[in-house]
This record gives structure tokens, C-alpha cells and sequence, in this order.
């Protein structure tokens, strides 16, 4: 992994693909984890992280047989899961030189997370991560309960920013940020303006210690017009945060609710911190760099219709997330998929207590194609519907049963196909106009699973 310095992290872009998906819940498999409180009616959208988490030792449970998914996760355990699944990721172990930390004021060797903490991170990382004590010494504060913000602005510097998603422009980074209502944005209208409003709240005071201790949601700004005019400025911070906003809720790994609530000083708690570990794997996997982090092969359960999370917000919501719709969500270019028999997953139902259905709702000109699967062991007939509420947008889907894909027309839904024996299968939308100019509205897409045939002319 290339090193850099602080100042040169800054302003570097990195790649972002789409990662998120859908399932209802289906067998467990002989060695799933289980826990005395984890159920799918409350934690359904997290059921499939905490198992694999769970049985690869990554975040286990405890003694009593609680995995206490509400529990809040502080920044040592947040760094002990990550140097866990990512056991080859040891950015400040091989660092030297100027990039090189040799100790942080209070985690000393006697700290039960010394080695996680000092083998991970090094000069190259930025905003929330470190700053300086009273005393002018490099802290880390390891005892930091997490909110969701200072979270995201940490995962700015893993990985060598490949988080970040470099086929955004400052503009769109700026029209996605725009839409969050609770972690604020400013679009200055000349230098002038911008400069003081940089100056005013003290961003700059102790370097980034400020950002790293402030409790409060410090403003991204831009300079521009309007959302659609408008581009970074000077500011480090602000365009590092927007860059990992955006690119966060463009990959599904942390999003906002369907309201666009991001909800930025609530805690992590236990089942988001797995499920977004769980993200960043399949994230980095998809983008083939996975290599570069880990030797650990996650067996992925079924996570389609069968059982797993929400649509990305990490609050049960249901709502998908996924793409911004600045970026393709198949290979980055325009135009159809480059592979369409391989079923993804990327977006996740929220299921019904009977756990045979589930719906995924979403405006995918805002947030991307709807791209999920469904795995149907132990049924033999899968009813797929799929509307738009907007009648006048259209969206076809791809049905990928087993390796074949088929374009079915949304004239065509609702539709009964036969599963048995089949052990995945995939969907993914595909939007017929993709003029940029219409806002187009949600589309509901709804699968149910039975054993029986709904319909007398099921194929």
C-alpha cells in the first residue's frame, strides 16, 4: 500500500463502486451463530453480517448468548474488528520516516488494543482519527464512543482513500451532500466569504485535533452559486467530508435514511459496526482490491430474499441506497452491464414477519439501479413485482436465474417464475429513459417466496 503525508492525502481521489443488498431470510446454514437476542422481526436487517462477523471471530458474543447489537462501539474496538477482517492491512507497521507514529500519549503498551492501534494507523491518515492532548501530545483517544460521523470521516483514510469514488466531480459530491438534513452545507458565493467562514468556527485551531474532538457537525463548504454550480474550495476538512459522504451513500456502506437523515452523532452501535464492516469487504472484493487487505474468505450466507439488511441506513428502515446516479452502477461507463448473467447484491428488502417476502423501495435516478438477489432454497416459486409510482417512468429488469439472464419489461410484472431447484437468482433494473433532466419518482420493487404455485400459469 502506497504511503503518503497528511497534506498530501488531502486532496486525493479514489474509486467507489456500488455495494449494498437485499434478501429474505432463508435456512440457516449448520454453522450459523445464534444469540439469544437477535431476531429477524428487530435485527433483520443486520442478521447476516452479525453471523459471519460472528463466525469468523470478528465481533463475537458473550458469555450469556447476547450479542447486545444496540451496544455502542468505541474507537480501539472499532480498530481490534478492522485489524481482525483485514489481516493484512497494517499501514503504520511498515511505515517509516516522516509517515512513521511511534506512540499515541494514551495507548500505551498496557492498552488491551496497543497492537491493533499501533500497527494500523500512521501519518497518512486524517480527519478524526488523532489530534493533540492539552499537553501538545498525539492522542488518540481510544475510548471515543463512535457517533456516525466520525466514523465516516475516519473511513476517509482507510484504504488508501479507494473509498472515495473519483468519477464524482466537486459538483456532484456537492449536489448528494446537499440533500443531507442533518450534517450541514455551505455554498459560498466568492473567496472572500469562503475564507471567513472556514476561519469561523475554529475549524483550523490545533491543526485537526479540533475535528477530531468537537462534538458537534462541522459544516462542509463549497464555492459556488447554487447546488448546481458549485466546487471545492481550500478547505482540507470540507472536501474530505463531503468526499466520503457521498461516496459512502453512493456505495450503500453508510447511508441516509429515506428521508435523507444521516443521523451523524447517533452511536455505532454493535450491528451497524458489523454490517459495515460486512460492506467494505464485499465493497473492496467487488473492486478485485480485497488482495491487497486480507487473506480471510467471508462465506457470504444467503443474503438476498433469505435474510440480511435493510437498503443501507443501518436504522431498519428499508429504504435502498446505492448509487448517487453520478456513477454507473455496473462498470462505470454508460450503458448496459458488463456482465449480465452474474447476480450482485447490493441492496437489501426489507422483509415481511412471515420472512417470504420483502420489498426494496427507491428513487434509482437519485440512488442508482436496484441490484439484489434472491436465494429460494426450500421454495419452488418466486412472484416478482415491480412498480414505479412516477406511471410515466419506466424500468425493465433483468431476471438472472442460475447464470441466465432474462430482460423481462415492467408491462410484463407482475410475473410468477418456478425456483425449484434453482439456487439464486438475481434482479437488477434496468431504467428505460435515462434523460438526466427527469426527477422520476420511487419505484417499489416486491418478491414473495411459496411453496405452492399463486398463479395457474406460472412458468
Amino acid at each position: 500500500m502506497k504511503m503518503k503525508t497528511i497534506q498530501g492525502k488531502i486532496s486525493k481521489w479514489c474509486t467507489c463502486i456500488l455495494t449494498a443488498a437485499l434478501i429474505l431470510p432463508g435456512p440457516s446454514a449448520a454453522s450459523a451463530v445464534t444469540f439469544s437476542d437477535i431476531n429477524s422481526q428487530q435485527n433483520g436487517w443486520a442478521l447476516s453480517s452479525i453471523s459471519i462477523m460472528a463466525e469468523n471471530q470478528i465481533l463475537t458474543g458473550y458469555p450469556d448468548g447476547t450479542f447486545q447489537p444496540n451496544e455502542t462501539v468505541s474507537k480501539a474496538e472499532w480498530t481490534v474488528m478492522m485489524h481482525r477482517l483485514f489481516d493484512t492491512y497494517r499501514p503504520n507497521l511498515y511505515a517509516s520516516g516522516a509517515n512513521k507514529i511511534e506512540q499515541f500519549a494514551d495507548v500505551t503498551p498496557e492498552h488491551w488494543a496497543y497492537k491493533e492501534i499501533s500497527e494500523i494507523y500512521d501519518n497518512s491518515f486524517q480527519w478524526g482519527v488523532f489530534g493533540l492532548s492539552q499537553y501538545g501530545q498525539l492522542s488518540f483517544r481510544p475510548d471515543t464512543q463512535l457517533n456516525r460521523l466520525q466514523l465516516a470521516n475516519m473511513l476517509y483514510s482507510f484504504f488508501d482513500t479507494r473509498m472515495i469514488n473519483r468519477q464524482m466531480t466537486p459538483n456532484d459530491v456537492c449536489s448528494i451532500v446537499s440533500n443531507f438534513k442533518d450534517v450541514p452545507s455551505k455554498i459560498l458565493k466568492n473567496q472572500d466569504d469562503y475564507d471567513k467562514a472556514v476561519q469561523a468556527d475554529g475549524r483550523l485551531d490545533s491543526a485537526n485535533a479540533q475535528i477530531s474532538t468537537s462534538s458537534g457537525v462541522l459544516p462542509s463548504l463549497f464555492i459556488g452559486t447554487g447546488v448546481g454550480d458549485c466546487q471545492f474550495g481550500t478547505d482540507g476538512f470540507s472536501n474530505a467530508q463531503a468526499s466520503i459522504l457521498a461516496s459512502l451513500q453512493s456505495s450503500g456502506i453508510m447511508t441516509a435514511n429515506n428521508s435523507w437523515y444521516f443521523r451523524p452523532l447517533d452511536k455505532v452501535t454493535r450491528a451497524e459496526a458489523v454490517t459495515i464492516l460486512n460492506r467494505i469487504y464485499n465493497y473492496l472484493k467487488k473492486s478485485y482490491w480485497l488482495v491487497d487487505y486480507s487473506t480471510i474468505d467471508l462465506k457470504q450466507p444467503g443474503t438476498a430474499i433469505g435474510g440480511t439488511t435493510n437498503g443501507g441506513n443501518g436504522n431498519g428502515s428499508g429504504t435502498g441506497s446505492g448509487s448517487s446516479g453520478v456513477s454507473d452502477p455496473w462498470n462505470g461507463s454508460k450503458g448496459s452491464p458488463s456482465n449480465q448473467t452474474a447476480a450482485n447484491v447490493r441492496d437489501y428488502f426489507k422483509t415481511q414477519a412471515n420472512g417470504e417476502s420483502g420489498t426494496i423501495t427507491k428513487n434509482i435516478r437519485k440512488t442508482g439501479e436496484i441490484e439484489t438477489a434472491v436465494f429460494p432454497s426450500g421454495y419452488n416459486f418466486l412472484t416478482i413485482d415491480l412498480i414505479s409510482q412516477d406511471k410515466t417512468e419506466f424500468v425493465d429488469m433483468y431476471v438472472i436465474s442460475d447464470g441466465k439472464s432474462t430482460l423481462v419489461k415492467q408491462e410484463s410484472f407482475p410475473m410468477t417464475i418456478s425456483v425449484n431447484g434453482v439456487s439464486e437468482v438475481g434482479l437488477r433494473t434496468v431504467l428505460r429513459d435515462t434523460n438526466p433532466l427527469k426527477k422520476g419518482g420511487n419505484v417499489v420493487l416486491s418478491v414473495r417466496l411459496s411453496k405452492e404455485n399463486p398463479t395457474p400459469d406460472a412458468k
